[in-house]
């Protein structure tokens, strides 16, 4: 029977191996030549497993909801980073770890060496509900409402493999906020909670349609209040709202940001609270109530590092690996650790930082030393912080275009040495795509090539004022610089700033007062500045080649079949949510939907092309006049059994009907069998 009659009130987990058995399957069709590499690329990104710049060897992302770590997972990953991969695992800025060089033909090998030690790569990449993430301080903080970190976990488990989020218009980031003070920069995300009170209850408020890249746009509000038990929902009309009208043609425009910059913020705002409507009193997975706290008042750096205290009276200690990079040695001793003083979990930070939480105070001086014995940072407060926030860049990714690590790596060295750079954020991403959230930093870089003298040089574009937690505080564009010279750029920034800032002035208040002019006189002394090699990035030996040609994985091309099958089956689902509240109507509406897609499917097997224009009745013709033996005798069958359910108001026939004629269409479609075969 379809797996689309999967009941929605069991909980998931994080891993089923099942899903490696999927991928073996894809992997070995891959490998034989069944499927071409972007059908691949399409199927492994939901995976976890991404191409790499270095053909032949994939980059691996192990999703670690709302950054929850527990100690088990730390020494599983120090082995496998050992067994699979080169180089260090590298904490990302969306909470997750990823690992280096796992040779394709080992793929699968190295998923099941992940999920069968509790870790998961399932949706943490490709078009799916990406990890949601926390603040930094969940858990601990003095200022929450609520673990945002429990609350992420909580909504990526609930969402995990279902069909609705499988092959979505484009990816959909997620975060929690704890607290109005919002650390999980809500400003920037497709969907973000944000925990409050109203009138005595306890619940989320609820912003979207945030995003960065090459045209960031600050969220809107699109609900003031919501319950923890209606969270789900939320996401689910996010989800639908995306499938029902962002761009499937041109995925470099099918964020939902682009959504609020077709309709405008009103109308957007509209069919968000529609698609709501919709969905609201539908049965979700299970959600136990969540452990709610009185928040008192507490500084919260932007950046939190050092040793915090912590609602309860016990202390976090954040440290920082350098860039969020940190090797297996350093891994298992962060576990060993944690074992030492009972702490079952530890968490990763957006800011690529690691919390070991709930250290009683007797103890805080000993975990200090030992996380500064392997190279993991603990300054005496985030003031006295060098804050440096790095993408991978050219080392590994298709489409980088500079060597942002390296010439992060040049900034911390730097920072180290000039005091004027303590508690500074400095945030690099190796092109626009702001995976280093160079929008959000005090100073942001994002690499570009421009040519000098007719040749390509690496180049980075400076952004000032960039601030996570004001909503619409995106980076004010500053101007081009060589990346030769741009450690000295930054430290001519920052020592004009700290020389020159009034009583109180942010970064970005003092941008704005010098503006372009006096931001271009500070940089005088590298503007135009020669250098015999201004072609060479950093951290490189070869010259300069210019932007990657190579094609990013996250817009991969639609694939149309694995699109139509995941919203048949999303479809049948609904069809039963739908009857459980007795929503008669909606519930034949949907059954007619999933069998419309299942239909499309069979057309588009069959070389012709559908559109989501065409009514239900013309794709059911189109099928009659294509399909002959057991695809036609299946659906009439179904229409049959409509006709019953519709004279009689029973519905289990007509439910299994509906079942039958989407296994039915998957067995032609995937070549278990062919419709004459099937019919004899």
């Amino acid at each position: 029977m379809t797996t689309a009659a999967a009941t929605t009130r069991e909980i998931e987990p994080l891993v089923r191996l099942s899903d490696l058995d999927e991928y073996r399957q894809g992997l070995a069709r891959r490998l034989s030549g069944e499927w071409d590499d972007e059908k691949f690329t399409g199927f492994r990104t939901r995976f976890g497993v991404y191409g790499q710049k270095q053909p032949g060897v994939q980059m691996v992302r192990i999703k670690i909801p709302g950054g929850l770590v527990p100690v088990p997972w730390l020494t599983a990953l120090a082995r496998f980073n050992r067994s699979f991969c080169q180089g260090d695992a590298h904490i990302t800025t969306r909470q997750d770890f990823q690992t280096y060089f796992v040779p394709l033909e080992r793929s699968a090998e190295a998923l099941e060496f992940l999920y069968t030690n509790g870790l998961t790569t399932r949706e943490a990449c490709g078009n799916t509900f990406r990890n949601v993430t926390s603040c930094a301080l969940a858990g601990n903080c003095p200022r929450e409402h609520v673990d945002a970190g429990v609350v992420a976990d909580r909504l990526a488990r609930t969402w995990l493999r279902n069909p609705l989020v499988q092959h979505m218009p484009r990816k959909v980031k997620i975060s929690v906020s704890g607290c109005a003070t919002d650390c999980g920069a809500s400003g920037i995300h497709d969907l973000t909670f944000i925990a409050t009170e109203q009138d005595g209850r306890q619940g989320f408020a609820v912003n979207a349609a945030g995003g960065l890249g090459g045209q960031p746009r600050a969220a809107v509000r699109v609900l003031d209040f919501v319950t923890e038990e209606e969270l789900p929902g939320v996401v689910e009309a996010t989800a639908r709202l995306h499938h029902r009208y962002s761009d499937r043609v041109n995925r470099n425009a099918a964020r939902l940001k682009f959504l609020v910059k077709r309709f405008g913020e009103e109308k957007f705002i509209a069919l968000f609270r529609e698609e709501y409507d919709r969905v609201r009193g539908l049965p979700q997975r299970p959600w136990q109530p969540l452990v709610w706290r009185q928040p008192g008042e507490a500084a919260v750096a932007r950046t939190p590092v050092g040793v915090v205290k912590q609602h309860d009276g016990r202390f976090a200690v954040v440290g920082n690996p350098p860039l969020g990079n940190l090797s297996s040695d350093q891994l298992e001793e962060l576990a060993a650790i944690a074992i030492a003083l009972g702490i079952p979990q530890l968490r990763t930070t957006r800011d690529q930082n690691i919390v070991l939480p709930d250290v009683p105070a007797t103890h805080v001086e000993d975990v200090v030393r030992r996380f500064e014995a392997i190279n993991i940072f603990v300054p005496t407060s985030s003031e006295e912080a060098v804050d440096v926030i790095s993408c991978p860049g050219t080392t590994t990714c298709r489409i980088g275009i500079t060597n942002s690590q390296s010439f992060a790596r040049a900034v911390w060295e730097d920072a180290k040495e000039d005091p004027t750079a303590r508690g500074i954020a400095v945030r690099v991403s190796g092109c626009q795509n702001s995976c280093g959230l160079h929008h959000l930093g005090d100073f942001g870089f994002h690499g570009v090539a421009k040519k000098i003298d007719g040749v390509p040089a690496p180049h980075y574009q400076i952004h000032l004022g960039g601030d996570g937690r004001q909503v619409g505080a995106i980076g004010i564009g500053g101007p081009i610089i060589p990346a030769r010279h741009a450690v000295e750029a930054l430290r001519l920034l920052r020592q004009g700033y700290a020389s020159g800032k009034q009583a109180g002035e942010t970064v970005r208040a003092w941008a704005e007062r010098l503006a372009k002019p006096g931001i271009a006189a500070l940089l005088a002394p590298v503007n135009g500045k020669g250098s015999d090699d201004l072609f060479v990035d950093w951290g490189d030996a070869a010259t300069f080649a210019g932007a990657s040609t190579l094609k990013g994985e996250c817009a991969v091309p639609l694939t149309s079949d694995d699109t139509l099958a995941d919203l048949g089956d999303d479809a049948l689902i609904r069809f039963d949510r739908l009857l459980q509240v007795k929503r008669w109507e909606e519930a034949l509406k949907a059954a007619e939907e999933a069998v419309t897609f299942a239909s499309r499917r069979l057309i588009h097997n069959g070389g012709q092309l559908t559109t989501d224009e065409e009514a239900a009745s013309v794709i059911g013709e189109r099928v009659r006049a294509l399909a002959s033996g057991h695809a036609a005798a299946s659906l009439d069958h179904v229409s049959a059994e409509l006709t019953g359910a519709l004279s009689s108001g029973r519905v289990e026939a007509y439910r299994e009907a509906v079942a039958v004629y989407l296994d039915t269409v998957r067995a032609i479609v995937e070549g278990v069998a062919d419709d004459k075969e099937a019919a004899e």
